[in-house]
């Protein structure tokens, strides 16, 4: 999508270079880049997640391994953790994979100002959501563990979409929100809107980094506590039980 999106204007332009219209519309694709990369990324972070991480507890019950894996001592929580850290891997690889090839077409096409700075914030930032979303999701597989997908993809749109997008106090409680000021923090302002001081009227100001660093952290661990909670403490039922 970013190859298609910088090289069809970078065609355009170099046809008529001298097109003010041409140089105009190249300058917002250029300054729209990063939310670009971040959207795209992001979209395949989350994917990546909702596959992994939701069928913990239902993938173990569908493949008739639960039994043994519940009488063994500590087999819940090691089932759960070893799951929620692959699931963490295996999405942080894909997401660091897709961020490095927008990041490197990127600046092929348009010479992006500095592509390691960006690249390392990104990271960062993908580095923290996974843990987050992870952590979420697995939980999420453990209390509606038939349905665990679909609860996950609901929370994303109506958390981190909806109430993430309403300019209030109760969108701090989404992930994307602190996610986003870290964004806005170490990339620097890469949102759709007019200006950052638009963007700091709607949102209000931005706190110190590690506060957000803070929430992320503690949501992520109380949702694995949660998850933990919930799964030493449930009886499933299995196909052979029903």
């Amino acid at each position: 999508m970013i190859t298609l999106m910088l090289v069809s204007t970078n065609v355009v332009q170099t046809i008529d270079p001298d097109d003010e219209n041409v140089n105009q519309a190249m300058g917002i694709i250029q300054s729209f880049t990063p939310f670009a990369i971040v959207f795209l990324v992001s979209l395949v972070c989350l994917l990546s997640l909702l596959l992994w991480a939701t069928p913990n507890v239902y993938s173990e019950l569908e493949g008739k391994s639960w039994s043994f894996i519940a009488s063994r001592p500590g087999g819940r929580i090691s089932i759960f953790l070893g799951k929620y850290l692959a699931s963490f891997i295996v999405s942080y690889g894909i997401s660091l994979i897709a961020m490095s090839l927008c990041v490197l077409v990127a600046d092929r096409i348009i010479k992006l100002p500095d592509p390691k700075a960006l690249w390392l914030a990104l990271a960062g930032i993908y580095l923290l959501a996974c843990f987050v979303y992870g952590a979420i999701f697995s939980t999420f597989g453990t209390l509606f563990y038939k349905r665990a997908m679909v609860v996950a993809a609901g929370y994303l749109v109506g958390s981190e979409i909806f109430l993430g997008s309403i300019p209030a106090v109760i969108n701090k409680l989404s992930m994307r929100f602190h996610l986003q000021q870290l964004g806005i923090a170490w990339m620097g302002f890469f949102l759709p809107f007019e200006s950052e001081g638009e963007y700091s009227e709607l949102y209000g100001k931005p706190w110190s980094e590690w506060v957000y660093f803070a929430i992320l952290i503690g949501s992520g661990l109380l949702a694995l506590g949660v998850g933990i909670c919930i799964i030493v403490s449930r009886q499933y039922m299995t196909s052979d039980e029903s």
